[in-house]
């Protein structure tokens, strides 16, 4: 498996394949891989010629006085879970290649990306499309493979590429979780095993709404409010927002119809923890 650092390079290579009539797969990361990477590394590597794994810890997603400096950061490691799971080559560039000192082209998406964690983390959603866009130019995928994990980033991504008639697809794949229901996450590595514990309670509340849209009620504040109790009973648990949207246009919705998409986010100890699972009523 090769590393690449250069886009320039990337691009030759990627030009390379395509004229060969190779199919590229990307997986766009930020490095820190888990079992839920691996799952799409995996998938990419069945399913095209050449996998390309990208681990760029993007500034621009990130707020002031978020966790940039800090967010865990193990090449090593990441190098040895992509190789095994199959990838070819990992595109690893630097800020400066990616946001050179004159750099002022930004992709802004619309409404879909207003809400959920356009609301919660001003410019993240921007940050996000921004570097989509520009590792879709540089990598040149024929299929983009992202985790449900981060539903809204989805939404947002499958909207950008049709709207800008980008010509690849996008793969979402499913969540992958803990044997207790924890839905994996770069930022476990901020957590001690007795919060991870306690975040299983965050797919248990996922559940709990699942079960009670079974049975037939579609009042979301009813519903909020049984979830909200669940995760309140947690010490150290704080809900930052349950919301309920259409999947996948992310229209907030005020009763459950439709493909909806139930968004949690909850701070554990000070950690930011978002899970999500997408029903059918």
């Amino acid at each position: 498996m090769q590393i690449l650092k250069s886009a320039k390079s990337m691009q030759r290579l990627a030009d390379n394949w395509r004229r060969r009539g190779k199919s590229i797969g990307l997986v766009p990361t930020m490095g820190a891989l888990h079992e839920g990477h691996v799952s799409l590394i995996r998938r990419s590597a069945k399913e095209n010629d050449f996998t390309v794994v990208s681990i760029f810890v993007n500034p621009t997603q990130f707020g002031p006085n978020e966790d940039f400096s800090k967010y865990p950061r193990a090449f090593k490691a990441d190098y040895a879970a992509a190789s095994g799971a199959g990838a070819d080559i990992i595109f690893h560039p630097s800020v400066i290649d990616i946001y050179p000192p004159d750099f002022q082209t930004y992709v802004v998406p619309g409404a879909i990306a207003e809400r959920l964690e356009g609301a919660a983390r001003p410019g993240h959603m921007r940050g996000v499309a921004t570097i989509c866009t520009k590792l879709f130019n540089i990598v040149k995928p024929h299929r983009a493979y992202f985790g449900q994990k981060d539903a809204q980033q989805l939404a947002v991504i499958r909207r950008i590429v049709a709207d800008l008639n980008l010509d690849l697809k996008i793969i979402g794949c499913p969540i992958v979780r803990t044997k207790l229901g924890v839905a994996l996450s770069s930022r476990h590595s901020y957590l001690s095993e007795t919060d991870i514990e306690k975040a299983a309670v965050i797919y248990n509340s996922l559940k709990l709404a699942q079960k009670i849209i079974n049975s037939g009620q579609r009042d979301i504040l009813i519903i909020r409010k049984r979830m909200m109790a669940l995760l309140e009973s947690v010490p150290g648990m704080t809900v930052e927002y349950i919301s309920f949207n259409r999947w996948d246009d992310l229209q907030e919705l005020k009763t459950i119809s439709g493909k909806t998409l139930i968004s949690i986010v909850v701070r554990l100890d000070k950690i930011r923890l978002l899970d999500n699972t997408i029903i059918n009523a």
